[in-house]
């Protein structure tokens, strides 16, 4: 258990680091202008994140008046933002409180990924929306993750999953997919130009298997019935009763579920 949570506890840390390469940063421009489409399009009270990536400010103006959250392992790093500590496969937090579960590159480095999104869709509200981001397999800018001393670094450690595969996890847990995309198509390209390429073809190609570096998917929580718990009315209880009621900035959750389902 102690190896599984340093495992991840590495990867994780290490990802953030890579974020900051020229290469990284690519990734996370393309990552968190869908992420800043998507939340603004989508507002909702309770947000969740899982883990920790370091560039959040760069969609969190997205989600201002939101009370937004990260799980984190541990709460070494400062930051600004509220935390939780806790593990992604057995989530601190209440079923059926969350409105929007944000998952950057979270699967990658979890040991048991279905597992985790069992626990996104217990936390998620009815209606709740998950937002979740990859690195696609396929891709070719990959290619440098199959050579032996690549292996060994952040991100290329770690166990890429592709969409359509979490896609079929989502539905069976009975997720509307909304949005299923690549993005990140040049990131290898870093210049004002490569970003007006990227542009314009990038509806058409996004859909390509083996051009977009990542994926990006939006999925919603199906209930029978269809209605949604997001009522206008609530909205005043909602902003008043946070996910967590912080009184630092660094929270600690003590996990007392015995079973989880």
């Amino acid at each position: 258990m102690a190896h599984k949570k340093n495992s991840h506890l590495n990867g994780t840390m290490e990802l953030r680091h890579w974020f900051e390469t020229p290469i990284g940063q690519a990734y996370r421009y393309a990552e968190s202008a869908l992420l800043s489409q998507k939340l603004s399009e989508n507002f909702r009270t309770e947000v969740l994140q899982l883990d920790l990536i370091g560039w959040e400010g760069e969609f969190h103006e997205a989600m201002r008046f939101a009370h937004y959250t990260i799980l984190d392992h541990e709460v070494s790093e400062p930051t600004k933002y509220a935390r939780v500590v806790g593990e992604a496969d057995g989530l601190p937090i209440d079923t059926c409180s969350v409105d929007i579960v944000i998952m950057p590159h979270t699967l990658e480095f979890e040991e048991n990924p279905h597992q985790v999104l069992r626990e996104v869709d217990r936390v998620l509200k009815p209606e709740g929306i998950v937002l979740l981001m990859g690195f696609n397999p396929w891709a070719f800018w990959h290619l440098p993750r199959f050579l032996p001393q690549a292996k060994r670094k952040t991100p290329w450690n770690g166990h890429f999953i592709s969409r359509y595969r979490v896609i079929d996890w989502l539905k069976l847990l009975n997720f509307k997919i909304e949005v299923n995309r690549g993005c990140c198509l040049f990131p290898l390209l870093k210049n004002e130009k490569s970003t007006k390429l990227q542009s314009i073809f990038e509806k058409v190609l996004a859909y390509l298997p083996f051009l977009p570096a990542a994926y990006f998917i939006m999925g919603v929580k199906r209930v029978s019935g269809g209605t949604s718990v997001f009522h206008l009315q609530d909205l005043k209880n909602r902003f008043i009763s946070p996910l967590t009621k912080p009184a630092t900035k660094n929270i600690h959750v003590e996990k007392k579920r015995a079973n989880l389902h």
